[in-house]
């Protein structure tokens, strides 16, 4: 761990020496975590540049690790996003129990015994927010980011996605949340795995979730070759390399679509026959998604809170932002800077469809008080 904490520092400082030549405004670590288990040594993903953002990343395997890795960023940096989806149960033995609160761990059955081993969540959101004194921490769900990425490729690439077909192959937790968008946006899916239970347990999920009007569907197999068939656009969820091939290909609608989400999912053969045939293959690349991301975040703390309410003298009172107010009260864009009103209260949360003669005069007078023209 020594030396993966001496090659972390010294790609951390070279991140900084680039932030500062590139006169970048915001500079920020995403901390992540991956589904496979076991002692791991920390990987560094490469740096992120969009735009004035940099982002610095990396990936850890237990929460031990992460503890040792905070001292590095903490007072040096605009923000630490953490990833929330806990992918990294440890076996460890009860020993160890007294280390751990009881929240964090879960007891191991074992032939419908309790072993001697319990499971440590990975909670790494409060690992880093013991360890972290002086940075702000941020959960994100990386997961979630990289199923609106691959649809907004998909919209891009069909335009609209209505009576499309679309394969998953590797039906996980991004493969099934992915269905589930799909379906929603009138996309007949076909989740693919060889678990056929969990296979159909997530196709049904997504039929009864859906809402009832949606003609789209959800249905299931465990063969690939099946789930080719026809299909508009082949998208690789699985954590196996080599999983698409150019067999499944060939069974694709023409001007169709493959993405690999997996990283390595799609076969060389695979990658040849789409260029003899005009397929497209893109390789998910969620850094513009993630930038985006951080970037609202960062600007939704900075920005004042716009929910709240002002007083304006003792008949008048302006809310904005989601604030409850009560009957009669006006809705403004942004109570602390008003550029617009927006409506006026019921004092449920909703706006009042009929506006007496006495509340109109009452806009008016706001709209003049603060020179407003909307």
């Amino acid at each position: 761990m020594k030396l993966q904490l001496k090659n972390l520092k010294k790609n951390y400082l070279s991140a900084q020496k680039f932030f500062k030549k590139k006169k970048l405004e915001n500079f920020c670590v995403t901390i992540t975590t991956n589904t496979s288990t076991g002692e791991k040594k920390t990987y560094l993903p490469p740096l992120r540049k969009i735009g004035k953002t940099l982002i610095f990343g990396v990936v850890v395997y237990s929460t031990e690790q992460l503890k040792k890795i905070c001292q590095v960023f903490d007072n040096s940096i605009d923000a630490i996003f953490v990833d929330t989806e806990k992918k990294i149960p440890f076996l460890i033995g009860r020993k160890h129990k007294k280390k751990f609160h009881p929240d964090h761990i879960k007891f191991i059955y074992k032939k419908d015994r309790l072993s001697n081993e319990f499971v440590e969540l990975g909670n790494l959101s409060s690992t880093l927010k013991t360890n972290t004194k002086n940075t702000l921490v941020h959960e994100f769900k990386p997961n979630d980011i990289t199923v609106e990425h691959v649809w907004l490729l998909l919209r891009s690439h069909f335009g609209i996605l209505g009576k499309k077909r679309v394969a998953i192959i590797g039906s996980g937790n991004i493969g099934f949340k992915l269905g589930l968008k799909l379906v929603e946006s009138g996309v007949s899916v076909v989740l693919n795995r060889r678990d056929l239970n969990k296979n159909m347990f997530f196709s049904n999920a997504i039929n009864l979730i859906k809402p009832e009007s949606t003609l789209a569907n959800a249905s299931f197999t465990s063969d690939k070759i099946k789930a080719s068939f026809s299909a508009d656009a082949i998208i690789g969820c699985s954590n196996n390399v080599d999983t698409i091939n150019d067999k499944m290909l060939k069974c694709m609608k023409p001007k169709g679509i493959v993405i690999d989400v997996g990283k390595g999912n799609i076969t060389k053969q695979a990658v040849n026959y789409a260029k003899k045939k005009n397929i497209k293959v893109i390789r998910c690349d969620i850094t513009k998604s993630i930038t985006n991301y951080i970037n609202f975040y960062l600007n939704f703390f900075k920005e004042e809170n716009p929910a709240g309410y002002k007083i304006l003298n003792k008949n008048i009172k302006i809310i904005s932002g989601g604030y409850i107010g009560k009957k009669g009260d006006i809705v403004v864009d942004n109570y602390l800077k008003p550029s617009q009103v927006i409506g006026v209260s019921d004092g449920s949360g909703k706006f009042e469809k009929k506006i007496s003669k006495k509340t109109k005069l009452k806009i008016k007078l706001i709209k003049k008080k603060l020179g407003l023209d909307y």
